[in-house]
C-alpha cells in the first residue's frame, strides 16, 4: 500500500493518535478484529495507522484484552500520541 502517488496533494494533519507496530501483520491482525478495526481511520504503512478521534483509550484496553503490552509515546507539546 502506497499513502500517497507521485503528484497526489498531500495533507498534514494536526493532533493525531497513530499506532505503529513492528510487522504488518499485526496491524492486520488488529484491523481484522471484530471490535479493534472500529477504532482505527486508516491505514498510512504496513505498519502505521490512524487511530479514530476518542478512541485512544479504546484501542488502549483492546491491545491489553489481546494480550499486547502497548508502549505509549506522547510528542511533548503536542497532543498526538503514538501507540
Amino acid at each position: 500500500m502506497t499513502p500517497t502517488q507521485p503528484g497526489a496533494p498531500v495533507r498534514v494533519h494536526d493532533n493525531i493518535t497513530l499506532i505503529e507496530v513492528d510487522e504488518a501483520v499485526a496491524l492486520d491482525m488488529l484491523l481484522a478484529d471484530a471490535t479493534a478495526h472500529k477504532y482505527l481511520l486508516t491505514r498510512l504503512s504496513d505498519t502505521v495507522a490512524v487511530v479514530a478521534p476518542g478512541r485512544f483509550d479504546d484501542l488502549r484496553a483492546r491491545l491489553l484484552h489481546l494480550g499486547h503490552t502497548p508502549k505509549i509515546v506522547e510528542e511533548v507539546g503536542h497532543a498526538g500520541r503514538t501507540i
